[in-house]
C-alpha cells in the first residue's frame, strides 16, 4: 500500500541534522517556514478554484474516553503538541487555499453505545436534504447497515477525487476491497489518522524480557522468524504468584495478557484468513480456509488455558481503567500485550521500558507481518445531499493530501517514534508494521454477514470444531452476503 522505506531513511538522516523540523513528508519535501506556511502539495485540483467565504463542515466524533477522534479534523490554534499542531496547520492551509470561511468540525458523541444517535443524525439529516455536511467521518463499524447504502455519493464521480484515486494518500488496497461494481462509497486514506492509531502491535516489557533470557525479538522479526510458536516458547513458565495465594490471578505477572473481543477478531488479518475474496469476475465470495482455522484455534485455545496467560472478556462499556490486562502490562507486569499501536502514547507513564514489535506470524511461510485496524477507525462518506460536490471533492483531496505530507508524518516519526517509543529500534519495527496493513471487505461488514466474529466466539467458548461451525452457519453466510449485493446493485436505482 505505502511503499516509502527508501524516504524514511533519508528521514532519519534529516531528523538528525534538523532537529527543528517541524514536518517531514514520504516522497516529496515539505517544510515549515516558522510563519505556519507548509509548503509543497500535490493535489490535482486547480489553483484558482475558490469557495470564497464558504464553510466546509465535517460531521465526526468528539473524543472520549477509548479514543482521540476529533483530533484528526480539528485542533486549537495555540495547540502545541506535534500533531495537533499539524493538524492545526493543515486545516489553515486548506482555509487559506480555497479562501473559506471555515473548515468546521461539527463533533457529536460517536462512541459504540451511542452509534445509533449518530447514524440517525446524519441519516435524518441526509434524507430531509438539508445539506448540513460536506463530509461524514464515521466510526467504521457504523458503515456495515445495509440501509446506509443509498445515503452516499460514489466516490469515483466526486469531482477530482474520482481522477486522483491512485494517490498515495488514498489506501488502494482498501479502494480494491471495497469497490463493488464500480460503486466505492466508503474511502480510508491518510486523512484518517485514527486508522493509524487503532493498528494493532504488539508491545513487550523490556526487564521481563531480560529477566526470562528470551533473546533478542528484534533480530526475529529482521529475520523473518518471529511467529507465534516463537511467541508461546517465551511465554512458558512466566507466570508469577505475586499475591500468594497459589492461584493465576489479575494481581499476579504472566508471560501474555489480552482482551478476547477485538484482538481475537483480529487474527483474520494477522494470520491472513480471508473472511471473504473476489472470484476472477470480481464478485464478492465467501472464503473460508476451515483447515486453517481450525488449526489456529487449536493453538491459541490451549494457548490461553495455560498459567502462563491471562485472557479477559470485555465489553464496550469498560474503558482501560477497567481492562485487568491493561493495568498488569502498565504496571510491569506482563511480558506481551497485544494493543492499539496508541497505546504506545498512553505506556509512557510506565516505570519499566517496553519495545514494540509486529504481531507474531501464524508461521514462516506467511509472507509478511500482518495488521489491521480496529473497527473504531474513522471513514469518510460523501452525503448525497452534500451542497457542492466540487467543494466536496476539492477540499478532500487537499485535506488528504497535505495529511499525507504532514499529519502522519508528525504521528508516526516524531510523536510517536521520537517520543514515545523507549528505543530506536522500535521505531524500525514500526515501519516494517505499516507493510502489513491489511484490510478485507467482509471483515468491514463483518456485522451484516453475521462473519468476522468466529474467533471471538469460538475461543471464548474453549471449542475449536470449526467445521461444524461453519456448516451450521454458512447457508446464513451466503443469504447475507446475497442481500448485501443486491442492495449495492439497485445503487442509485429511482
Amino acid at each position: 500500500m505505502m511503499n516509502k522505506k527508501r524516504i524514511l531513511a533519508l528521514l532519519l538522516v534529516c531528523l538528525m541534522i534538523l532537529p527543528c523540523l517541524a514536518a517531514c513528508n514520504f516522497g516529496k519535501t515539505v517544510t515549515n517556514d516558522g510563519g505556519g506556511q507548509l509548503t509543497e502539495t500535490d493535489t490535482i485540483v486547480p489553483e484558482d478554484l475558490k469557495f470564497t467565504g464558504e464553510t466546509f463542515t465535517v460531521l465526526c466524533r468528539e473524543d472520549n474516553a477509548w479514543g482521540r477522534y476529533l483530533h484528526e479534523i480539528a485542533a486549537d490554534e495555540d495547540a502545541t503538541e506535534l500533531v495537533n499542531e499539524a493538524v492545526y496547520k493543515r486545516n489553515l492551509k486548506v482555509e487559506e487555499r480555497f479562501e473559506l470561511e471555515k473548515l468546521q468540525a461539527y463533533a457529536i458523541p460517536g462512541q459504540w453505545a451511542v452509534n445509533e444517535d449518530f447514524i440517525n443524525t446524519f441519516k435524518n439529516s441526509i434524507l430531509s436534504a438539508s445539506g448540513s455536511y460536506d463530509l461524514i467521518m464515521s466510526q467504521q463499524s457504523y458503515m456495515e447497515d445495509i440501509s446506509l447504502i443509498d445515503l452516499f455519493y460514489n466516490f469515483y464521480d466526486l469531482p477530482y477525487v474520482k481522477d486522483n484515486l491512485n494517490a498515495e494518500y488514498y489506501y488502494q488496497d482498501i479502494i480494491d476491497e471495497v469497490t463493488i461494481d464500480g460503486k466505492l462509497l466508503y474511502m480510508v486514506g491518510d486523512y484518517s489518522l485514527t486508522y493509524w492509531e487503532h493498528l494493532y502491535v504488539l508491545f513487550f516489557n523490556k526487564t521481563i524480557a531480560e529477566n526470562h533470557n528470551i533473546g533478542d525479538i528484534y533480530q526475529l522479526v529482521r529475520d523473518g522468524d518471529w511467529t507465534y510458536d516463537r511467541m508461546a516458547e517465551m511465554v512458558k513458565g512466566t507466570w508469577t504468584d505475586l499475591d500468594g495465594d497459589s492461584w493465576p490471578g489479575s494481581e499476579d505477572s504472566y508471560g501474555y495478557v489480552t482482551e478476547i473481543r477485538n484482538t481475537t477478531d483480529a487474527l483474520w488479518d494477522l494470520f491472513d484468513i480471508r473472511v471473504t475474496s473476489k472470484d476472477e469476475n470480481g464478485n464478492v465470495i465467501i472464503d473460508a480456509d476451515q483447515g486453517k482455522m481450525v488449526q489456529v484455534l487449536e493453538k491459541i485455545i490451549e494457548f490461553k488455558q495455560s498459567d502462563d496467560t491471562f485472557f479477559e472478556d470485555t465489553d464496550s462499556s469498560m474503558t482501560e481503567d477497567s481492562i485487568k490486562c491493561d493495568k498488569i502490562f502498565r504496571e510491569g507486569r506482563a511480558l506481551f500485550y497485544p494493543a492499539f499501536l496508541s497505546r504506545a502514547q498512553d505506556f509512557r507513564g510506565m516505570e519499566t521500558d517496553f519495545g514494540i514489535v509486529p504481531y507474531p506470524k501464524w508461521n514462516k511461510e506467511q509472507e509478511k507481518y500482518y495488521t489491521r485496524s480496529q473497527d473504531a477507525y474513522s471513514v469518510a462518506v460523501v452525503p448525497i445531499d452534500a451542497p457542492n460536490l466540487e467543494k466536496t471533492g476539492a477540499v478532500f483531496d487537499l485535506l488528504s493530501e497535505i495529511s499525507y505530507d504532514t499529519v502522519i508524518p508528525a504521528y508516526y516519526d516524531m510523536a510517536l517514534r521520537d517520543k514515545y517509543a523507549r528505543d530506536d529500534e522500535s521505531g524500525e519495527m514500526l515501519d516494517i508494521i505499516r507493510e502489513g496493513f491489511k484490510f478485507n471487505f467482509g471483515v468491514f461488514y463483518a456485522p451484516s454477514l453475521d462473519r468476522g466474529l468466529e474467533f471471538r466466539v469460538l475461543i471464548t467458548q474453549d471449542n475449536s470444531n470449526y467445521v461444524s461451525y461453519y456448516a451450521v452457519n454458512q447457508k446464513g453466510y451466503e443469504r447475507r452476503l446475497k442481500k448485501l449485493m443486491e442492495a449495492y446493485a439497485a445503487y442509485g436505482e429511482e
